[in-house]
């Protein structure tokens, strides 16, 4: 299989898209439009007639380009509508170019590698299948998820799809984005207004008895999944268990459809344990890193608390 290397200006958007469309693996986070927004200028691999399909998030950082993970993206790795096997992964992963000394990114739950097994981590993400009624899946609660959405309930919390874009913007660059990281703000804009454009995403809110915006997320919707993407809660959210309602709710409308829900993770014991709590169960991706970085380079990343923190300042 011959292997091109492509800067973002020589990919071909139509099919690309076409191909993650297709992909069994494909997920929103691949998408030309959505690469634009968290890692502006990415690279990619395809090959020729783009039944394979391999984004890079790449990255200046210290004189060195590097490849690693953005924001507001879970899993990338190598997409495509044919077979996948760990034999065309590794030859994705060994056709990276060499100049991109340091590469840190997630795969997908579908991708395997056999080359690289000693460079990958594990990693958990959260799935609850939505094929069956709502009764049957809620008989999947853990007692105190069922515990917190009869607390929510009881204290009037309303969950309502379709907020506005100002009001989810609001509210979550009050609560959902640290003040130390308030430039992410500027994406989470751009990704609520390309989502909400391509109807490939939906605005949850949950109010007060008195119409108080108490919590919010973005579910966007693509290649059969829903995605968990991001959620904030107020003081008055978090004491109302708001988000459990949330939840309940999102699950309560799309069930008995072909659809997977996808909370995203998490590694963080307390989030993981909330995700499980509905019921959904613990999918594996792993996460690879392959460092040629000098060694000069290697100790101005640790110094800055880590590469991944220091491309997250950068973004």
């Amino acid at each position: 299989m011959k292997i091109n290397f492509l800067n973002r200006q020589q990919v071909d958007e139509a099919r690309w898209n076409a191909c993650m469309d297709a992909s069994v693996n494909g997920m929103i986070y691949g998408y030309s439009w959505y690469l634009d927004i968290v890692s502006p200028g990415w690279c990619a691999l395809a090959d020729e007639d783009y039944h394979y399909i391999f984004p890079l998030p790449r990255l200046k950082c210290n004189f060195n380009e590097i490849i690693i993970q953005p924001l507001y993206t879970q899993q990338l790795g190598l997409f495509s509508d044919s077979h996948l096997s760990p034999e065309i992964l590794d030859e994705f992963i060994c056709a990276i170019p060499s100049r991109y000394r340091y590469i840190g990114i997630n795969l997908n739950t579908l991708n395997r590698t056999e080359r690289y097994a000693d460079n990958t981590s594990a990693r958990v993400t959260y799935r609850l299948d939505l094929f069956s009624s709502y009764e049957n899946i809620q008989k999947k609660y853990c007692q105190n998820t069922r515990r917190n959405n009869l607390k929510a309930y009881a204290l009037g919390c309303r969950v309502e799809r379709s907020i506005t874009p100002a009001e989810f913007l609001g509210f979550y660059s009050k609560y959902g984005v640290p003040r130390q990281r308030m430039r992410h703000y500027v994406k989470v804009r751009q990704l609520v207004a390309s989502l909400m454009k391509r109807d490939r995403g939906e605005l949850v809110g949950v109010y007060t008895p008195g119409s108080q915006l108490c919590a919010v997320s973005l579910i966007c919707k693509s290649n059969g999944k829903l995605i968990y993407l991001l959620a904030a809660s107020s003081p008055l959210g978090r004491q109302n268990r708001a988000m459990f309602a949330l939840v309940d709710q999102v699950i309560r409308w799309y069930s008995e459809t072909e659809l997977v829900f996808d909370f995203e993770g998490s590694m963080i014991p307390s989030i993981a344990r909330f995700y499980g709590g509905f019921g959904a169960t613990p999918c594996s991706y792993s996460s690879i890193t392959i460092n040629h970085l000098p060694l000069y380079a290697r100790f101005l990343f640790i110094a800055e608390n880590g590469i991944r923190t220091l491309a997250r300042k950068v973004l």
